[in-house]
């Protein structure tokens, strides 16, 4: 009944270090992991005009996390899955590398372009990467997808983290899985977009976030208790 399904999709939010949170989640439980991990960049926002100038993201000094990481995702997943990373220049080379040693095939590597350009100096960048990385058979429900996906980025004035997502291409990303994942896994949650998209589409969500202040406005945005 509707009450039974309600309990069913029932998000889980958890407060930690996603490589120990992690831990509890039993092997093969999860239908897809759509995340956008740290980039390794030690970024602060610079904008002078923007909302986060100044404020460091946290976490983000190295990727020494990542093939104990992808690790755990691939032990997570079950055979014939999906799994999504938002990435950059700045560290998709570990991030292949790593996904590969844990025993993914790179499926593809996707050019979300942002409709507005970033900081920088030299050809400023006006896109982020996704890796898609199958755990056995994968493919799109659409035909004829392109390689290049186009979401207007989140204007910094709406946006409660430096580095959010917007809603729509999470969804995408959710709606194109043809095997209709139900449950889906953020290890780096920030503040729950990926939570909120979940809802939108009646899946169930798995939240995980180091910082308490961001913890918090996620569990505030999915509506969790």
């Amino acid at each position: 009944d509707e009450q039974r399904e309600k309990e069913q999709l029932k998000p889980w939010l958890m407060q930690g270090d996603c490589l120990e949170r992690m831990k509890e989640i039993e092997s093969g439980s999860v239908d897809m992991i759509l995340t956008d991990p740290p980039y390794g960049m030690d970024l602060t926002p610079q904008r002078s005009s923007g909302k986060f100038k100044g404020e460091k993201i946290k976490n983000d000094g190295s990727l020494d996390w990542c093939y104990a990481f992808f690790l755990e995702c691939y032990r997570l997943t079950p055979k014939n899955s999906v799994s999504m990373f938002f990435c950059n220049h700045h560290c998709v080379s570990e991030f292949i590398s790593s996904a590969k040693n844990a025993g993914y095939t790179i499926k593809n590597l996707i050019v979300w372009d942002k409709g507005d350009f970033g900081m920088g100096g030299n050809w400023r960048p006006v896109h982020e990467l996704v890796l898609i990385c199958s755990k056995g058979r994968f493919v799109c429900k659409s035909n004829n997808l392109r390689s290049i996906v186009n979401f207007k980025k989140m204007h910094h004035s709406k946006a409660v983290h430096p580095t959010e997502k917007p809603i729509n291409i999470l969804e995408h990303f959710i709606i194109e899985a043809d095997y209709d994942p139900v449950t889906i896994l953020d290890p780096f949650m920030g503040s729950g977009s990926t939570g909120v998209a979940c809802k939108n589409l009646n899946r169930k969500f798995i939240g995980i976030e180091l910082d308490e202040n961001y913890f918090n406005i996620a569990r505030d945005r999915i509506g969790a208790s």
